[in-house]
């Protein structure tokens, strides 16, 4: 236990540092509810990761993984939305939110508690899973840099193309590999 401890705080430390510099920098200003934020996330799921793996911490797990997942649903669907000038409410965030939950919690408990969060064990066929939907997700992204540098209409220094480059291509990843997990 403390070989984790002492390796999570040098890991907190560096991104807190890390996380002040970039914002500092970027836009002059730091915003001290993005460092708590990240200090509270950070230390829950070590919390999580570090505790002995019983049902309370599985559903601790559980509860958090579907309240701060679909954030993310939220920020990327509000980036793609805003590449077109097209800006969420507070409502349409609340809904799109919402709508992640059911999501989230609806896939959660169709892989059940027992399979979500068990010990997972590698065999040849999860690796060939996981070398396949590299494969297939690196000619992808390979296309759609190809893409995004042919494409005339967006200038190359926009940071909102190669992120959206990039989040296509890690989602084309993660889709690959849950069909290749799901239906074997």
């Amino acid at each position: 236990m403390k070989n984790k401890l002492v390796w999570f705080t040098v890991f907190l430390v560096v991104y807190l540092i890390t996380n002040i510099a970039v914002q500092f920098f970027w836009k002059g200003v730091i915003h001290p509810g993005q460092v708590l934020g990240a200090f509270i996330g950070i230390v829950i799921a070590f919390f999580i990761v570090a505790a002995p793996k019983n049902l309370i911490v599985r559903r601790l797990g559980t509860v958090l993984f579907v309240i701060s997942a679909p954030i993310v649903l939220v920020g990327l669907i509000s980036l793609f939305l805003s590449m077109f000038s097209i800006h969420l409410t507070g409502w349409g965030i609340i809904g799109i939110y919402v709508l992640g939950v059911i999501t989230v919690l609806f896939l959660t408990m169709s892989f059940g508690s027992k399979e979500f969060f068990k010990t997972p064990v590698t065999d040849e066929r999860n690796l060939l899973h996981y070398a396949w939907s590299g494969f297939w997700s690196f000619v992808f992204l390979n296309l759609l840099i190809i893409g995004a540098l042919l494409q005339p209409w967006i200038e190359l220094n926009q940071l909102s193309l190669w992120v959206g480059v990039l989040t296509a291509g890690l989602l084309f990843w993660l889709t690959t590999l849950i069909v290749l997990e799901r239906f074997r």
